[in-house]
Parts: structure tokens; sequence; C-alpha cells
């Protein structure tokens, strides 16, 4: 989780026990089981159920800081929830998506969080998707954003790498002004 996150995330809670205590509550309650999750977990996997469930947790203390500006639509295939996924997958792809994406819009915008199976020659495959409506990425960027050190899509990218050698695909596909498409294609 990124430092700035947790900063964020404290000055929220910190503006919101004045103007409302219920939410400021909420927002501790989610941030203690994200902490939690990420100082037991020391998986390399997990379901995507659970994986999910962290997921929720980390957008709800986003949409306290973001408000109205910030929408959220999934569109999950329930029989996919039982899949073992790299623990930590999602998570840095949906940070990008707000920080890079929906942060710079006056307006906000959406993200869209999917997953499904396809039958490929090589045998059943787990297809995860990250979209936004952001700002988008320039083709320059674009072109070296899975070799950049640092960045959350290259970590994401490494780390497929490292767990399902060449038996893996990540995509991002971006139009500037549009937003930004990450698709990861893992084993099921």
């Amino acid at each position: 989780i990124n430092p700035h996150f947790l900063f964020n995330t404290l000055n929220t809670v910190s503006s919101l026990i004045r103007t409302n205590p219920d939410t400021a509550r909420q927002v501790v309650y989610k941030l203690s089981r994200i902490l939690r999750r990420l100082l037991r977990k020391t998986d390399n996997f997990a379901p995507l159920r659970e994986e999910l469930g962290f997921i929720d947790d980390y957008l709800s203390i986003e949409m306290a800081r973001f408000g109205e500006k910030l929408k959220v639509a999934k569109d999950v295939d329930e029989a996919t929830l039982d899949c073992q996924v790299p623990s930590m997958l999602l998570q840095p792809l949906i940070e990008n998506s707000i920080k890079h994406g929906l942060a710079p819009k006056l307006d906000g915008g959406a993200i869209r969080l999917e997953s499904r199976f396809e039958r490929r020659p090589e045998g059943l495959r787990l297809l995860l998707t990250v979209a936004d409506n952001g700002v988008g990425i320039s083709d320059e960027r674009l072109s070296s954003i899975l070799e950049q050190p640092g960045i959350g899509v290259s970590n994401v990218n490494e780390r497929l790498s490292v767990l399902f050698g060449a038996n893996y695909r990540l995509s991002v596909t971006s139009q500037l002004g549009e937003g930004t498409r990450t698709t990861i294609e893992i084993p099921a």
C-alpha cells in the first residue's frame, strides 16, 4: 500500500470526525481490515473472493475521500470467485486508475472491475480487467509502462512473470482523454 494512501486516509478520517462520525468509523474499520490483512498475509495466492473483499475495503475508503466523483462497477462471474490469484494483484491497478486516471479529472470518473473465464487452446484461463474512463496514457509512456521500475503495473507484471513464467498475459491499452484498460490473463 502506498504511504500516501495511508496519510490521505488518516486526513479523511480527521475531517470526517467532525462532519460525519459514522463514516469516519467505517473508514477506520476498513483501514484496520486492510492493515490486518497486509500484516498477516504471507501467502502468494488467495481466492479471488478474498482479493475482491480487500478491493471493496480499499475502494470504500477511496470513495469516502472522493465522494460522488468516484463510481465503481463490477462484472464478476461468480464461477471465478474460488479461483486462486496472486495476492495483492488488483490493488495496484485500481490505485493507478484512481491516482493517475481519475484524480486529475475535475468531475472524477468510473472504474470497472471484471472477471471471467475463457477457454483457450492451452486450457481454461482467468481474465481480470480493471478499466477506467480517466485521462488516459500517452502512447510514449504506454510503450514503456511494463518496464518502468517502481510503477504499479510493472510490479504486477514482474510478479506474474515470477509466478507463471511465460504462462500469463498482461496488456494495457489506453486512449488519451478516454481512459485505460488493463487485462490480466492467468491459468484458471
